[in-house]
């Protein structure tokens, strides 16, 4: 079925046996049909100030509404498009159109195709290539754990990015120890699926060069202290940073931004097995730093502690690192945004701007400097656990602190909680922290400067 699209922001522009029917509610939708007439109308009154989020969650809501309808072709009239943001729109119409149903013998719904004036095609295109990205993050996460492992990523990261100025290069098992990554080897050893290390390069400009570490877990069952619950099956997405940091990758790469960006991802499997690692056992980085391996299943600290060494031994000064870090991110924010953590606080506010105009929202959180005597250890210079219930997401923050150096710039992105869809968790990935990550990076100097 095809149908028009109309936008109004007053009673007048409706046909009139919809006039009683509406509120004027900023994203209130009818769907009008006769033998004569096919037309959604889309509300955006009672606005004095329309975000540009609320543009594309208004994209999404339409995208909902035609599809429940069962129309399959839309048509955009151009004086509607001049009127609003037609970019945000799209990006939440094509968001929107997305599905994960490559394992369904029985694939039934049809995408909803869009038609665009002419004048309107740059816009389209734009919006089109950051839903594409995003939809990158979400599939990496969704994918089953037999199918996307170390191995399998970083072959699908050299298909991804073959034609792309992102440059792949793959630090296989035997070579790990050689490049400095002691605990990305030591956590993935229990496991038959060899861990890796993806760095990636995006070198367009002679800038000083920003870090991008995502951690890349395919599958966290804890190793010996071992995960319960009905919930494992989830610990697939426990690669989400990693789904970011790739996602971010290929916008930057596709919008063909001038940038200078290296993106560090330890890939493994967290699992018990006959060579895994155990509580107890102590490791040793490259910059000398020992560990005293208080739980298993606080890897990805451990990870990601290798990763930010690696780059800062690159000469690197400005790092972001994202991961699904803590469960306990969710009891302190909810389901809907992230935390973010950085070593100067003014750099955390900013971030929560970005996050505000990205869609990927994060709320800043302390770096409490007293907490980390949770972290002492006996027989290290740190433990990866705390020996307190309480603030966990923060004590994860200052163990990776810990392997920031003084004159590097740093943010910590704590995405436990939203890795899945908001307010459907239903609905699969979210592809968070695609969108924040562009952002952050296309900002340059104004989110380190003070």
């Amino acid at each position: 079925m095809d149908a028009k699209v109309r936008f109004f922001k007053e009673k007048n522009n409706l046909p009139e046996k919809l006039n009683r029917r509406c509120t004027l509610t900023f994203g209130e939708m009818f769907h009008c049909y006769d033998v004569f007439i096919d037309e959604v109308y889309l509300c955006y009154a009672q606005y004095e100030d329309i975000r540009r989020q609320d543009w594309v969650s208004l994209g999404e809501q339409c995208y909902t509404f035609v599809e429940n309808k069962a129309i399959t072709n839309i048509e955009l009239d151009e004086k509607d498009c001049e009127q609003i943001d037609i970019k945000a729109f799209l990006e939440g119409f094509y968001k929107s159109n997305y599905r994960f149903d490559k394992y369904h013998s029985d694939k039934d719904k049809e995408s909803i195709t869009i038609k665009i004036p002419d004048k309107f095609k740059e816009a389209s295109s734009h919006a089109k290539t950051i839903a594409e990205a995003v939809h990158v993050a979400r599939d990496i996460c969704n994918e089953p754990a037999n199918v996307l492992y170390p191995g399998s990523y970083a072959t699908y990261l050299d298909r991804l990015f073959k034609n792309t100025n992102v440059e792949v290069n793959i630090i296989p098992s035997e070579d790990l120890e050689k490049e400095g990554f002691y605990a990305v080897n030591t956590v993935g050893r229990g496991s038959k699926y060899e861990p890796c290390v993806a760095v990636l390069t995006l070198k367009t400009n002679d800038e000083e060069p920003i870090a991008l570490v995502g951690k890349g877990v395919t599958f966290d069952a804890g190793g010996v202290n071992v995960k319960t619950g009905a919930a494992i099956a989830e610990m697939k997405m426990d690669l989400g940073g990693a789904a970011a940091v790739t996602g971010a990758m290929k916008l930057l790469a596709d919008m063909d931004i001038a940038c200078h960006v290296i993106a560090v991802l330890p890939l493994i499997v967290n699992v018990s097995g006959s060579h895994a690692y155990l509580p107890s056992d102590v490791i040793r980085y490259k910059n000398g730093t020992t560990v005293e391996v208080g739980n298993t299943d606080a890897e990805g600290r451990l990870i990601i502690a290798d990763a930010l060494v690696y780059v800062q031994q690159l000469g690197v000064n400005r790092i972001i690192d994202i991961a699904t870090l803590t469960g306990n991110v969710g009891q302190a924010l909810g389901l809907k945004m992230a935390a973010v953590f950085s070593n100067d606080i003014n750099i955390s506010y900013k971030a929560y701007v970005y996050g505000q105009k990205s869609g990927d929202y994060v709320w800043p959180m302390p770096l409490e400097k007293d907490y980390k005597r949770y972290l002492k250890s006996q027989v290290a210079d740190i433990s990866n656990m705390s020996n307190s219930s309480f603030a966990g997401s923060i004590t994860a923050a200052l163990f990776i602190e810990h392997f920031v150096e003084a004159k590097t710039k740093w943010i910590h992105i704590d995405m436990a909680n939203t890795s899945k869809f908001f307010p459907d968790a239903d609905a699969g990935a979210s592809g968070f922290g695609t969108k924040i990550l562009y952002e952050l990076v296309t900002a340059k100097e104004e989110i380190w400067n003070d």
